[in-house]
């Protein structure tokens, strides 16, 4: 029983070091087994950015259904393959150890190597989602533009006037003033979409509006239907 925790052991170690090396030297990009990052299209609509005038580049009104249900889908499941050979590695280590060194049955020690290969595989999960994968998640030039980006009145836009919104950008949350791109008077609350950053106002205009305007669905962009296919 000693070799086959032995070989357990031997199996999981190498394949450890080997997923290691091709993650790490395989690609231009690190890519680790069990860690997803997928762009963030909403229903097959695609980030794209406006002009001053509202108008779409490239899919255009993707970009605002983009900010407003997040740019980035990122998963990591504690099912991946540095988990499982974590775990492989510290059952065989652990299994070889008791079997030769202690008078435990085999089942007792086969029961003692599986927690000893969850708590390792548990460390290397802790270590993946807390140091790892964070620092793995796609920054995109886009994801910084502050043109397609949507936010919230905080502070009401009189017409003509100027009032504030607030908004996320790059994952930090943002106060500026702004105006209504048509004159209009914006009530608190109301969400709406920034066109565009002059001498630090930001000139938006209501969702419902632009939305229309770019055949988006009307609901309010929070709603997790939006930018959904039928």
């Amino acid at each position: 029983m000693a070799s086959f925790f032995l070989g357990c052991f031997a199996f999981g170690l190498i394949f450890t070091v080997a997923s290691f090396l091709l993650g790490a030297f395989g690609s231009a990009h690190l890519h680790l087994p069990g860690l997803h990052v997928d762009g963030g299209d909403v229903g097959g609509v695609h980030a794209g950015h406006f002009d001053a005038a509202g108008t779409g580049s490239g899919h255009g009104a993707g970009a605002a259904v983009d900010h407003a249900a997040g740019h980035h889908a990122a998963t990591i499941s504690p099912f991946n393959v540095s988990t499982i050979s974590a775990f492989i590695t510290w059952f065989g280590g652990a299994g070889w150890l008791l079997a030769r060194y202690s008078g435990l049955t085999a089942l007792a020690v086969t029961a003692a190597a599986s927690v000893a290969g969850l708590v390792g595989g548990g460390i290397v999960f802790v270590t993946l989602a807390r140091f790892v994968f964070p620092r793995l998640t796609v920054m995109r030039p886009e994801d910084y533009r502050i043109e397609g980006t949507l936010g919230h009145v905080t502070s009401p836009l009189a017409a003509g006037g100027t009032g504030e919104i607030v908004y996320s950008l790059g994952g930090t949350q943002h106060v500026d003033g702004a105006r209504s791109v048509a004159g209009e008077a914006i009530e608190r609350g109301a969400e709406v979409v920034i066109l565009k950053l002059e001498g630090g106002i930001a000139y938006v205009e209501r969702w419902d509006r632009f939305a229309a305007r770019n055949q988006l669905p009307s609901g309010p962009p929070s709603d997790p239907n939006v930018g959904a296919s039928p």
